[in-house]
């Protein structure tokens, strides 16, 4: 595998002042530059951030190809514990597939908030449910829609490629996110989905908030931004909303 990370696709961490922990969880195939604006705001508001770069990304795609989705709930695990060690609460905030992982954060580790942005219950690509075809396929891959994104550079890094193999990892994380997780999360929970979402069905959004035990729940609907809503002009309300639900009293 590599060990190269891509510019710009590096994982961050960044000690706060208030005593309050963030823990950002990038989507697949990207990489924590998606959130690091939004972590960028919420470091200069005093937050100790943090965030991980998942394995197999921010490398090179073919890294995917051996991993496995338990890799992923371990980092996050020990993401959290790291947090947990130095602050006095901890959120856990996720993208796309990283919103899963948050939802198992809640579901079986010490956090005391959440937040999941586009994140899949029903996805808008038929092909998910036809991978058993696409492993007979003489290719690793599928390509991606090429990104048009508002927002910097920087913060748009990403491969261009969707390996089979990973997709698999996905669509096995999802299962057991949405059948055995969800209704063991009691924490306030802030889910936020975009109507023009062309990625991930809007009624992902509904289905955590009827699902999800919490008694405080909000679902936040932005009328239109693409799947990776943080790229996208209107992110700056986004973020406020965030800060917003972060800053309530537990």
């Amino acid at each position: 595998m590599s060990t190269n990370v891509l510019p710009g696709a590096e994982p961050y961490a960044w000690e706060g002042t208030n005593g309050k922990g963030v823990l950002l969880i990038h989507g697949f195939t990207g990489s924590p530059s998606e959130l690091r604006e939004l972590g960028e705001q919420l470091h200069q508001k005093g937050y100790t951030v943090e965030g991980i770069l998942l394995a197999g990304h921010g490398t090179d795609p073919r890294d995917l190809i051996h991993v496995k989705a338990e890799q992923w709930l371990d980092q996050v695990r020990q993401a959290v514990l790291r947090l947990r060690q130095r602050c006095n609460t901890v959120a856990v905030i996720g993208m796309s597939m990283g919103g899963l992982l948050t939802l198992y954060a809640g579901a079986e580790l010490p956090v005391d908030r959440l937040v999941t942005l586009s994140t899949p219950i029903y996805l808008y690509d038929w092909r998910i449910h036809f991978l058993w075809l696409a492993d007979e396929l003489p290719y690793w891959a599928v390509p991606k829609s090429p990104r048009k994104v508002d927002a910097p550079e920087r913060y748009n890094v990403a491969y261009r490629c969707m390996p089979i193999a990973g997709v698999h990892q996905l669509a096995r994380l999802l299962e057991f996110v949405k059948y055995r997780e969800i209704p063991k999360v009691r924490q306030p929970v802030l889910i936020i989905q975009s109507l023009t979402d062309h990625t991930v069905r809007p009624e992902s959004a509904q289905y955590i908030a009827d699902h999800v035990a919490s008694r405080e729940k909000k679902l936040r609907w932005v009328q239109e931004a693409r799947h990776v809503m943080t790229l996208f002009t209107g992110r700056q309300a986004i973020y406020a909303a965030i800060e917003a639900f972060l800053e309530e009293s537990l």
